[in-house]
């Protein structure tokens, strides 16, 4: 059971849930509409290239054509070399389920889904828009602290978008979001984390996801051994938030000083967060809603509403 868990605890992934239903202001959520599967674009997109031109955790990262012109990105879900036939029907319920809602989400914050492919790999491939920056590298080439806190502010309104229409994302880092061709921050990878089953894809080492994860996912429970992912929710979400904070505002991974995971995790569990930096110390709402959001009690962070509201609140001061 403590090993499934880790697992988890290591990817962060997530189950389609939410503490309460909430509704953007600004955005309507998707509309009911019934769809039986992802919706196959294989012969609408064409692939550019022999190879992938990025190796993630749990994908390869394909380029590729829609319909003759729009380029976009193709994530292939990297599995193992055994066919598990029970596997292939949970992932597909999984992809059925997750893209009922992703293909008809509407925000400015949150990525487009376009569909899927089929034949570029094991498993089948998420056919997305192309962006070329995470909002870590974009916001890196200025030190303007109010285009930071309006990035961080933007995020935020996706995320309310992403828990309204009672998902929860699971996976909430500056390598998950990716700046569009306006300069708008875009959430990716909605949806993904529940769809991994870790023990059936190969995976690549990256950075430890326990930097982003909150302290109560830690620490196993009994709850959790028939399921690892039932304490993954909206409160979790927004500690990972805090940390991309960090990120935004570093350009460096949480706990950057700390050379693995192993020290992370006693550091968190022990009551330790990563140093504040000075750029936020000189914004003290902004330091005081940073501190509220990786409180060690989940039930006393803001919800990504309230997230939502205090940084517009911030962000006219800033």
């Amino acid at each position: 059971m403590y090993r499934a868990f880790l697992r988890y605890v290591f990817r962060a992934n997530s189950p389609a849930q939410d503490e309460s239903p909430l509704v953007s202001s600004s955005f309507a959520p998707p509309c009911s509409t019934s769809i039986s599967r992802p919706k196959d674009i294989t012969n609408r997109v064409q692939r550019k290239g022999d190879h992938y031109v990025k190796m993630g955790e749990y994908a390869d990262l394909w380029l590729g054509t829609l319909d003759g012109s729009t380029e976009v990105a193709v994530k292939v879900l990297r599995g193992g070399s055994s066919t598990n036939p029970k596997f292939m029907e949970k992932l597909m319920n999984h992809l059925n389920r997750e893209a009922k809602r992703w293909r008809l989400f509407n925000h400015p914050n949150v990525s487009a889904f376009h569909g899927i492919v089929k034949g570029w790999g094991y498993m089948p491939g998420l056919v997305l828009p192309l962006y070329q920056n995470t909002v870590v590298e974009f916001v890196s080439q200025s030190e303007k602290a109010d285009l930071k806190v309006d990035m961080i502010r933007q995020i935020a309104e996706g995320l309310v978008y992403i828990h309204s229409n009672n998902m929860v994302h699971g996976d909430i880092r500056g390598a998950n979001i990716l700046m569009d061709a306006e300069d708008r921050p875009r959430i990716c990878d909605c949806g993904l984390t529940s769809i991994i089953e870790p023990s059936e894809f190969t995976s690549v080492k990256t950075a430890g996801a326990c930097r982003w994860t909150a302290p109560e996912l830690m620490i196993p429970s009994e709850t959790m051994e028939e399921d690892p992912t039932t304490l993954f929710n909206t409160a979790t979400d927004i500690y990972a938030f805090a940390m991309l904070i960090i990120e935004i505002f570093t350009g460096k991974i949480p706990f950057s000083n700390k050379k693995n995971d192993s020290s992370v995790i006693f550091a968190v569990l022990d009551g330790g967060r990563p140093d504040i930096p000075s750029s936020i110390v000189d914004i003290p709402a902004l330091r005081d809603f940073l501190e509220l959001c990786w409180h060690k009690d989940p039930q006393k962070r803001p919800s990504s509403r309230i997230a939502a509201e205090t940084l517009a609140e911030i962000a006219v001061n800033t």
